[in-house]
């Protein structure tokens, strides 16, 4: 693994050099919200590269400078995630022959997954669930059904219980809309609904002629 190193700006006083304490070994570890680990997120310290992550998620750095200065290292994480909005401060801390620290810090994915259990009441099975005007599953005979949708974080997510067939039109509402949006994180969430049937006008009675005895 190529080691990057950090060096701090040094001033001269009176033309003598500031004798540096030996450089100290830390590790960054680049997670996502899940806690799982991001490769190939890149670190950077005054717009310059210095390491890049593992399969593992970490980098290894080196730090020299002043007991307990501080650096800023950017974490510019890979496609598809979301980088972090300030800088990573990492300080120059001797550890003697302890492990070197661990500096932890997180790429938030841009795309969750959404799974939606659907159960319906009042409905036959076989209904149809849509979204953006596509077929996606239908209900199994206990009105239940399962979606597994994929989006943009707070991305709106429209089901449609597509009720267009002539044989469901006593059903109500007609074609109802389930709106969801994407979580910041993969998920699954339960959704119920329920429906009326409109209901056979009674039937008149038919009366028996009154039979009058003469």
């Amino acid at each position: 693994m190529k080691v990057a190193r950090l060096f701090p700006l040094i001033l001269f006083a009176a033309c003598k050099p500031v004798p540096l304490p030996p450089a100290v070994t830390v590790y960054v570890k680049v997670v996502d919200e899940a806690k799982e680990p991001v490769s190939n997120a890149e670190l950077a310290s005054q717009s310059r590269l210095i390491a890049t992550t593992n399969s593992d998620g970490r980098a290894e750095i080196t730090v020299t400078g002043r007991e307990g200065q501080a650096f800023l290292v950017d974490v510019r994480c890979p496609q598809g995630y979301r980088s972090p909005d300030v800088p990573l401060e990492i300080r120059r801390l001797e550890n003697g022959s302890g492990a070197p620290p661990e500096y932890v810090t997180r790429c938030n994915r841009l795309r969750h997954r959404l799974v939606v259990n659907v159960k319906t009441i009042n409905a036959p099975g076989g209904l149809p669930i849509r979204y953006l005007g596509k077929p996606l599953t239908k209900t199994d005979a206990l009105g239940k059904a399962r979606v597994v949708l994929e989006g943009d974080v707070m991305e709106r997510v429209d089901l449609t219980l597509d009720t267009s067939d002539p044989s469901l039109s006593k059903l109500h509402p007609q074609s109802p809309v389930v709106s969801l949006e994407i979580p910041n994180r993969d998920e699954e969430t339960n959704t119920e609904v329920k429906f009326t049937v409109d209901k056979p006008p009674p039937k008149k009675a038919v009366g028996r002629p009154k039979i009058t005895q003469m």
